[in-house]
């Protein structure tokens, strides 16, 4: 795969945490062109595979397949990458079927992992919800078009093509150049400067109370910890 291009990734699971049971990629790239600064190529992929046990309802209620959808497709683990070269993976919380894919046995450690989500916080924070869907409409100059096209979320080739039409916003906002500069700023993006679930939602850090910081500090992990602790730090150092 060219340096300046990505895979667009999704896949849907039989149960939250769960076994892959489909799996999507569109190949994407930068171009010259300011009006469509990144595209779509030629290749896509999508499979079916059977889990190791049962769909969960809850998962089926989210994505529609049922167990007889399955009964012919290969297990879970015969599960492959759809290229071997691949070194950008980008995804809606894209942490989530990376480790769906781990979970099926396959080496994810070279691949750098660029998250839509952590991206669409970062930028617009005040959105009431980041949700793929919630961001297709928020973001929509026309929302009947945008109800037509997501008349199949949730299904995992259906979720990257709307994953490409957020990750088409963002790149516009941020012009951004790049597959190495979108990956970057992903990883800036995924320290969070708001609170986006809880009591505290809405809150900047920066604007947290002290007692909400101690308390959500003891509450949290991973990068919000991280930008708790940071923000502790620079109240510690304050001279009053």
């Amino acid at each position: 795969m060219k340096t300046n291009q990505g895979l667009i990734f999704d896949t849907e699971t039989h149960k939250l945490h769960g076994d892959i049971i489909e799996a999507a990629a569109m190949e994407v790239g930068f171009t010259q062109y300011s009006d469509y600064p990144i595209v779509p190529t030629s290749f896509e992929f999508s499979k079916r595979y059977k889990p190791s046990e049962p769909i969960s309802i809850a998962a089926m209620a989210i994505h529609h397949i049922v167990d007889e959808d399955l009964f012919k497709c290969p297990p879970f683990t015969k599960f492959r990458m759809p290229k071997d070269d691949i070194e950008y993976l980008i995804g809606h919380n894209i942490d989530y079927d990376i480790d769906a894919v781990n979970r099926a046995g396959c080496d994810t450690t070279k691949i750098k992992r660029i998250c839509t989500l952590a991206m669409a916080r970062y930028l617009w924070p005040h959105f009431e919800s980041h949700s793929l869907t919630a961001l297709s409409y928020q973001l929509s100059r026309d929302r009947k078009a945008a109800r037509r096209s997501l008349k199949g979320a949730h299904s995992a080739m259906n979720d990257c093509k709307t994953t490409y039409s957020l990750l088409l916003h963002i790149v516009r906002q941020k012009q951004i150049k790049s597959m190495e500069e979108l990956y970057q700023f992903s990883e800036m993006a995924r320290i969070p400067t708001h609170i986006f679930n809880g009591a505290y939602k809405g809150y900047a850090i920066s604007d947290l109370p002290d007692q909400a910081l101690d308390e959500l500090i003891e509450k949290s992990n991973g990068f919000l910890l991280s930008s708790l602790r940071l923000e502790s730090f620079k109240r510690s150092e304050l001279p009053f």
